[in-house]
């Protein structure tokens, strides 16, 4: 899930930049006041999930829009202007997480705006040859800034933080002239709000743990997927002990492990229901079947070997830490009880997780580690 949603989180906003440039030239260009409405809502997108780096990287593009008349003498195509901006871009995204909002970093933000505010006014006069070589400057620095802000994308752990990439790509479109010059900053917005949305649609349907759909997928799922499906039940057993006797990371390693596992079985939609609990979805499959993927998996897990962290740091021979390699370490054995039903009929989709959770409290009753199936 969480693959699809990056690709369709990049692929979309990069197929609507190409295709842009093949727009003929139009005699109107985009209303200036419809791309700052669309900017600011944009901001307080960012602002509402916290996104600090997306709320940075639009104030920018904010002042490129404005048309001069409404910017005080402010002007976007002042020499060096968008070079500043490439490198105020650049430096917002390399950032990550979320900070107070008097943190040095954010002065270093605003300090770098305030430059490009003092450029465009356009202070003083460069000499020519430095200005023969502003048209090339504006396109390399802009291809350099991009490069370097993508060598650092593997550190972005939430989808929207791309929404701050964005700005930085398309306002290097619009100085270039890709687009029709306007439309790439309209490109921004609209590109910045689908990330946005991305990331707004993870937040409410991924588990943030296990990367797994989370119960409001779930439930979405069920009143979507017809009749006749079957729904288990899965509970990873004595999980209390391994938060007790290892603690919370290990738990949470255990989750993630769990979830890693049941992804893999057969036919099924898998969901975490909440604390150790998960549920497999079964679309109109047979009954036997579905039994003996969710044997299979439940071996799986039973075969597994966790290797937690281990507290203790050792050193190897070239005096570099590593983490849990000590000869001390022993692996965990995790097993999971599940309860199986079929929906019946209209039986609304509570009532089968009902039956379900019975089943799967008779299989923790009768020994564990086991499938019981609801009459």
């Amino acid at each position: 899930m969480q693959l699809r949603l990056a690709i369709l989180n990049i692929a979309v906003p990069l197929l609507m930049l190409f295709v842009l440039g093949f727009i003929p030239a139009q005699e109107l260009p985009a209303p200036a006041y419809l791309m700052i409405g669309l900017l600011i809502f944009t901001i307080g997108r960012a602002f509402l999930l916290l996104l600090q780096q997306t709320i940075f990287s639009v104030l920018p593009v904010i002042l490129i829009a404005v048309p001069e008349q409404w910017a005080f003498g402010f002007k976007s195509d002042a020499p060096f202007v968008m070079d500043a901006i490439f490198i105020y871009l650049a430096v917002v995204n390399f950032q990550w997480g979320q900070r107070p909002w008097l943190h040095g970093v954010h002065w270093l933000n605003n300090c770098l705006l305030m430059l490009i505010i003092f450029l465009g006014f356009e202070p003083f006069a460069f000499p020519k040859a430095v200005l023969a070589y502003e048209s090339m400057s504006v396109f390399w620095t802009g291809a350099i800034m991009i490069a370097l802000v993508l060598a650092f994308s593997m550190y972005w752990q939430r989808l929207g933080r791309w929404a701050a990439f964005w700005s930085l790509l398309g306002v290097w479109a619009y100085a270039l002239n890709w687009g029709q010059g306007q439309y790439a900053l309209l490109w921004v917005s609209l590109a910045t709000l689908f990330s946005l949305t991305i990331d707004s649609y993870a937040m409410a349907f991924i588990d943030e743990l296990t990367g797994i759909p989370g119960r409001r997928a779930m439930e979405f799922k069920l009143k979507t997927i017809g009749k006749d499906y079957l729904l288990a039940m899965a509970d990873v057993d004595h999980f209390k002990k391994f938060n007790d006797n290892h603690g919370h990371q290990v738990g949470d390693d255990v989750l993630k492990m769990v979830a890693n596992v049941l992804s893999k079985t057969s036919k099924s939609n898998v969901y975490r229901y909440g604390g150790e609990e998960f549920v497999l979805v079964f679309s109109r499959s047979d009954s036997e079947d579905v039994y003996k993927y969710l044997d299979k998996t439940r071996e799986s897990l039973e075969q597994y070997n966790l290797y937690p962290k281990s507290q203790k740091r050792e050193r190897d021979k070239s005096g570099k830490d590593k983490r849990g390699k000590g000869s001390e370490r022993k692996p965990l054995h995790i097993t999971a009880s599940f309860g199986l039903a079929r929906q019946k009929g209209s039986e609304p989709y509570h009532y089968v997780i009902s039956r379900a959770d019975k089943a799967l409290y008779k299989a923790k009753e009768n020994g564990r580690n086991r499938i019981e199936v609801s009459k």
